[in-house]
């Protein structure tokens, strides 16, 4: 087949007039040119349509089946990255919520917890006030007792010193107890 094709080409070429020819130039019709080429022409399209046009079409149509098949699986691939997308989004959107949340409860714990201290620094005040009062009434207590005490010890020797009597000491001190409560009256604490 191969040696046809470049047979056929030579026979023409050898048989054809040449194109200069002294009876009309180009445009003069030459029947043995004119036969030699449409048998060329169609020994050509012969070979062509039983070997090179079915390869030719066959890989044409590959291209075309491939081409589809490409574009299918970007299409495919499109929508897969459309979906995977929103699907992120959705779980962005998500993870923006959870994070407001989180936050939302971390100053609600932190606004507890400051609610909490200051509480219990409130009770602790209080109980340090409770506390103080309680030591300065009993320190008062005390001193009222040695205020009393020594009064008492002084009337008993101004009462010594005016009287010049002398009593025992405890009578001294009996009296002068008495006479304080009676000064004092309910005022002072029943223990003194």
């Amino acid at each position: 087949m191969r040696r046809l094709l470049f047979v056929l080409p030579a026979l023409a070429l050898g048989t054809a007039a040449p194109l200069h020819a002294a009876e009309g130039g180009l445009l003069s019709p030459n029947p043995g040119l004119i036969f030699w080429t449409i048998i060329v022409f169609g020994t050509v399209l012969a070979i062509l349509s039983k070997f090179a046009f079915p390869a030719i079409l066959g890989a044409v149509e590959a291209r075309e089946r491939h081409l589809r098949e490409l574009t299918e699986a970007a299409e495919r691939d499109r929508t897969e990255a459309a979906r995977l997308l929103e699907e992120a989004r959705r779980e962005m959107d998500q993870a923006h919520a959870k994070i407001h949340e989180a936050m939302a409860e971390s100053r609600a714990g932190a606004e507890r917890m400051r609610e909490e201290m200051l509480t219990q620094a409130r009770r602790e005040q209080e109980e340090l006030l409770e506390r103080a009062r309680r030591d300065i009434e009993a320190e008062r207590a005390v001193a009222l007792d040695s205020v009393r005490r020594d009064a008492v010890e002084l009337s008993i020797r101004a009462a010594e010193k005016l009287v010049r009597r002398n009593l025992d000491a405890e009578d001294n001190r009996r009296l002068v107890r008495e006479y304080l409560a009676e000064v004092a009256g309910p005022a002072a604490p029943a223990g003194a």
